[in-house]
């Protein structure tokens, strides 16, 4: 008797070759509107013969090839892409224009998606640099650090959901500060961190949101509410006793 899964397998390799080859024609040759609609596929498929070619596109002058080419190093995961990420960044941080701020989110998003908890080190760094650009700067250059800032918050805490104890420890620690809407955001994520294990969440995390519930930013108490009904709805004991107690006390 033919083992089914064994004939399943091999009729899914020529379509997988052939979608990978397809995959690479447009990566080599493809305009920026068919380059952006592989992503998902390239995603799926994580193909190593991707690798090559991706990180040609990412040194290129073309501003849209090389945010193509984060995305999809993303998408793939591969942590042996982190450092052509981070000197990217730094060159992208020197770019003006239009697309050089989608270039510096993409590979930002791209850092937080491949998931690698050493990623703080570039990270908390970079995100200093955007507080201290925020502060000096006016207008569009203001709102465009803030933007990345966002980003930056955002990416530690899709590292911190996948495990990265250094990057919750980070979110931790932005919890605290200065500004608030670095401070609502953390907190923010800090509980996205714990969806798919709300009862591991610490006491010290859970203390410092129950804190910060009355915090006299309005937009970090919103947050830190917000948090904690996110971590009940996901069954975090600790959390639905907050509210529990609160409609306690109430009555």
């Amino acid at each position: 008797m033919v083992d089914s899964r064994k004939s399943a397998s091999k009729k899914r390799k020529p379509f997988s070759e052939d979608m990978i080859r397809e995959c690479l024609v447009i990566i080599e040759t493809g305009d920026i509107e068919d380059l952006f609609e592989i992503i998902p596929k390239i995603g799926v498929l994580r193909d190593p013969r991707f690798n090559e070619p991706l990180l040609a596109l990412l040194n290129q002058d073309d501003i849209k090839r090389r945010e193509f080419a984060a995305y999809s190093m993303g998408a793939i995961g591969d942590r042996s892409f982190l450092e052509a990420l981070k000197k990217a960044f730094l060159e992208a941080k020197q770019l003006r224009g239009p697309g050089a701020q989608d270039l510096q989110i993409a590979i930002i998003e791209a850092i937080g998606s491949i998931g690698d908890d050493a990623a703080v080190d570039f990270f908390l760094p970079a995100l200093k640099t955007c507080f201290l650009n925020e502060v000096s700067r006016e207008g569009k250059g203001s709102r465009d650090a803030e933007k990345l800032s966002k980003w930056i918050v955002e990416s530690l805490g899709a590292i911190a959901q996948q495990g990265g104890k250094r990057s919750l420890e980070a979110l931790l620690e932005l919890a605290g500060h200065q500004d608030p809407d670095i401070q609502a955001q953390a907190v923010s994520e800090l509980s996205v961190a714990y969806w798919h294990r709300p009862n591991e969440v610490e006491d010290s995390t859970l203390e410092k949101i129950y804190e910060l519930t009355t915090h006299q930013n309005s937009a970090v108490a919103e947050s830190a509410l917000s948090a904690l009904q996110n971590l009940a709805d996901v069954g975090c004991v600790r959390a639905e006793s907050y509210f529990a107690t609160s409609d306690e006390e109430e009555e």
